[in-house]
């Protein structure tokens, strides 16, 4: 979110002021306002939509704005392809592909970030036979701080592209990104009330089918399952009735939004109010088993509501139950007041050197605290508790989440942490392209810089 020289994320809760910001529309454009930002400013960053909860786009230095490096370049129809700039959001190439009768494999639950940044953090989806976004890179376009121009693909320049795959922008400026895509599909939906016990017993007979989530539901101590199966696309849905477009918009945005907001404002004051307002909302929203097929892109993504804090890790796969049994017993020996609901997802491990993903079938398991009307919500204690036990399960956390980790500790769960860091020191010279966060999650580019040009090769070397 923009306004004038202030640039915050979707949540509010960070913002910056750049001495300079920029706003290219192609490569030579970015190499361009890289010499600028470096030479005036010192660093650079990169800000795409700004939907990430943490200050991974945020510097009070110079800013790349990537909303208007949004443009295809080229599209494959026979080969599934498509080539984009990596300012373009996930909404935006969402349609594009649709109407070229493509599609993305899988979604999260949201697509309001941009392609670049969501691939610099490895989003993911759910279903254990699709990956984190970033494993759909055929190729991309990467703008070094010295302004130098790589194009990376694992056939050229495989150690390179591991790296880039997902990198936090700590290596570059991404402008360009092939993507693997397919054909467009819909999905057929069911939804239904369970609980925690009987979803764990028959999680692995759950995840046969080829997308499944579901949510814990705190203090009501229900779950909601969400369970879905690929079609041919091309069914045209039935339009909505007067009668039951109503009934959507009471129980979606009246109910579900604006009452579920004005109440969770009303608990700031009462935080004892959470219990019941979290049984009461699941009575409203949770109850009912429902069965619905769309296209693929309106059936993964869904209305996160309000601002909120975020915090989600990724535990090896074998580890989901004891996490969740772990979670509930915690949250009700603490007392804990917690908002509701805790989302637990499915990926499959992949290669990539920073993804939390690598080398495992992953589960996703992320909580939440809402700031209704912006209020700030009690959530420290109960955040850091959360972490403790996805960290002694073997977790990593989301990059684009709000986490307490730092390198010291994260450089041990990474079994090419090193190489990474050392292509860091080898493509950002300079340290340009820091901020707090990369400081925090990565440390210093000094600090790495234990083997010198010349032992490691060079740059080229990393490109074979």
């Amino acid at each position: 979110m923009i306004q004038q020289n202030q640039f915050k994320n979707w949540s509010n809760l960070h913002r910056c002021f750049p001495n300079q910001f920029h706003y290219p529309t192609d490569t030579p454009e970015v190499v361009s306002a890289v010499h600028k930002s470096v030479q005036n400013a010192g660093k650079v960053r990169v800000f795409g939509s700004g939907h990430s909860p943490n200050d991974i786009a945020m510097s009070n230095e110079a800013l790349i704005i990537t909303s208007q490096l949004n443009r295809v370049i080229a599209i494959n129809k026979a080969a599934k392809t498509i080539t984009v700039q990596a300012g373009i959001t996930l909404n935006e190439l969402n349609k594009i592909l649709a109407s070229h009768e493509l599609a993305l494999p899988n979604l999260g639950s949201i697509s309001a970030q941009t392609l670049g940044g969501a691939i610099a953090t490895a989003t993911h989806g759910t279903g254990l036979d699709y990956g984190v976004l970033s494993t759909l890179i055929k190729s991309m376009t990467l703008v070094t701080s010295q302004g130098e121009i790589l194009v990376l693909s694992e056939q050229d320049s495989p150690r390179l592209f591991k790296a880039a795959q997902c990198s936090l922008g700590a290596l570059g400026i991404v402008t360009a990104v092939e993507l693997q895509v397919c054909d467009a599909f819909d999905l057929e939906v069911f939804e239904q009330p369970n609980n925690l016990e009987t979803v764990l017993e028959n999680l692995s007979n759950c995840l046969q089918a080829d997308h499944y989530r579901f949510w814990y539901l705190p203090h009501a101590d229900r779950v909601w399952e969400w369970s879905a199966m690929r079609k041919p696309s091309g069914i045209n849905q039935p339009q909505l009735t007067l009668p039951e477009r109503w009934k959507q918009w009471y129980q979606n945005r009246l109910i579900g939004f604006h009452l579920m907001e004005l109440l969770l404002y009303i608990a700031t004051f009462r935080t004892n109010w959470i219990p019941p307002i979290n049984r009461w909302y699941t009575k409203q929203q949770f109850t009912t088993p429902c069965h619905s097929r769309n296209d693929s892109v309106s059936q993964f993504n869904f209305d996160c509501l309000f601002k909120q804090h975020v915090n989600e890790w990724c535990i090896p796969i074998q580890n989901t139950a004891q996490a969740m049994l772990m979670i509930r017993e915690m949250i009700r020996d603490k007392g804990y007041r917690v908002h509701l609901p805790i989302e637990v997802r499915f990926a499959k491990g992949d290669d990539i050197w920073l993804s939390p993903s690598y080398g495992r079938d992953s589960c996703y398991i992320g909580v939440i605290a809402y700031l209704p009307y912006g209020k700030a919500t009690e959530h420290t204690a109960f955040f850091a508790d959360y972490e403790q036990i996805m960290a002694t399960l073997g977790g990593r956390p989301h990059w684009a989440k709000c986490f307490g980790a730092n390198y010291l500790w994260l450089k041990e769960r990474y079994p090419y942490w090193d190489d990474f860091q050392l292509v860091r020191a080898e493509i950002d010279i300079h340290h340009c392209l820091s901020n707090n966060y990369t400081e925090r999650i990565l440390g210093s580019v000094d600090s790495h810089r234990f083997v010198d040009r010349h032992k490691c090769g060079g740059l080229d070397e990393w490109m074979s």
